[in-house]
């Protein structure tokens, strides 16, 4: 058994010593593939992360306000912070309770908001704000005004507003410290402290509104789940944001399945090609180990353990050069380092065994098939 086993190894070791062109050709093969396949697993494992952080860029993706059955047009900030802690922290880019109300500047009636004047890059990164302004929660007496209500009443950076709450009496001077542009409706409005326009408006630590900015999936269910915990709320996705987001994840995941299909399929017709012509080359070495007695199942068990051993080495070095793969995109698309699963090792390692196992049938039927009398005639 020791005897059969040693000569066993010395002919796998003779066939790649031999055909060492070859094997490097088929080696290659499955190192291409099992790097690319290897690669695109870690950035798909990686891209909710990656992709919902690149989402972030577009604002807001879910907005919490009193629930239509609720007669209150406002809700407490405990309650806001309750709902925001339903979600893991790391997940959480940024949120901020807004409190609107009419204010009436010299003989004008503007939109006032009152927000968290820091959450302003975590909330609505796409603003363009021109001028300095106190990124403070706490700041008191600033604002900043929409560009339309700029250019129309002159406002500009320096600016003292005297704003008047009509309905509590409140007054309160606010200079202007920057214009924002944002190409919608906030560009008609004028932004001050929330602490400030509670003051105003008469209503201590309240909001009507409430916009979070969170990454990751699933969070229409999240926001129902949320819901039914507090039932006076209501949670819900922005549908511009949070449809486009899960509509370009779908498309990525189907692009990846793709390649992947693409990359295993061209793969395996490398291997099937470079293993049937190693068989034509060892027609008469087939032949004439079947006369010293050797049967297919021995012949299959020797190529069949050839194919395992690239499959093997280049599965490992697949996975090595995966890695610098995805490290490439991850540095080139999100400008961040891929983390190493190590749930992509068995995968690989299966897939690259199968597809050398696979690329090996069809040459295993020709080996099958070789007739010693007919190859070895007039040797």
């Amino acid at each position: 058994m020791m005897n059969k086993s040693r000569m066993f190894y010395r002919m796998l070791g003779s066939s790649f010593r031999q055909r060492r062109s070859r094997m490097l050709i088929a080696l290659f093969a499955i190192v291409v593939g099992t790097a690319v396949i290897s690669g695109l697993l870690n950035v798909y494992y990686d891209i909710n992360i990656k992709m919902g952080k690149e989402f972030r860029s577009y604002g807001a993706n879910l907005i919490l306000t009193p629930g239509t059955e609720s007669r209150q047009k406002v809700f407490s900030l405990s309650t806001a912070q309750a709902v925001v802690e339903q979600f893991p922290q790391k997940s959480v880019v940024g949120y901020t309770p807004n409190l609107y109300g009419l204010a009436q500047i010299h003989s004008q009636r503007l939109v006032i908001v009152g927000t968290w004047l820091d959450q302003i890059p975590n909330i609505t990164p796409y603003w363009e704000v021109t001028g300095e302004y106190s990124a403070d929660r706490n700041a008191t007496g600033i604002a900043l005004v929409g560009k339309a209500v700029s250019k129309k009443l002159g406002y500009k950076a320096g600016t003292v507003l005297p704003l008047k709450d009509e309905i509590s009496g409140n007054e309160l001077n606010v200079t202007v410290e920057a214009v924002i542009n944002s190409g919608g409706r906030e560009d008609n409005q004028i932004f001050i402290s929330l602490g400030d326009a509670q003051k105003l408006f008469a209503q201590e630590s309240s909001a009507n509104a409430a916009y979070l900015s969170v990454a990751g999936e699933g969070l229409e269910k999240a926001a129902s789940a949320i819901n039914m915990q507090f039932p006076d709320m209501e949670l819900h996705p922005i549908k511009q944001i949070s449809g486009s987001e899960a509509s370009l994840l779908d498309k990525i995941r189907s692009l990846v399945y793709i390649v992947v299909v693409i990359i295993l399929l061209s793969t395996l017709l490398c291997v099937a090609t470079t293993m049937m012509t190693m068989v034509m080359e060892r027609r008469q070495e087939i032949a004439l180990k079947k006369v010293l007695g050797a049967g297919n199942r021995a012949l299959s068990l020797e190529f069949l353990s050839e194919a395992a051993v690239l499959g093997l080495i280049g599965s490992v070095a697949g996975l090595c050069c995966g890695y610098l793969l995805a490290q490439v995109i991850g540095h080139s698309v999100f400008q961040s380092s891929i983390s190493f699963r190590a749930a992509v090792i068995p995968l690989v390692v299966f897939v690259s065994l199968a597809v050398a196992g696979l690329a090996s049938m069809i040459p295993l039927r020709s080996v099958i098939g070789v007739e010693p009398a007919v190859v070895l005639k007039g040797e």
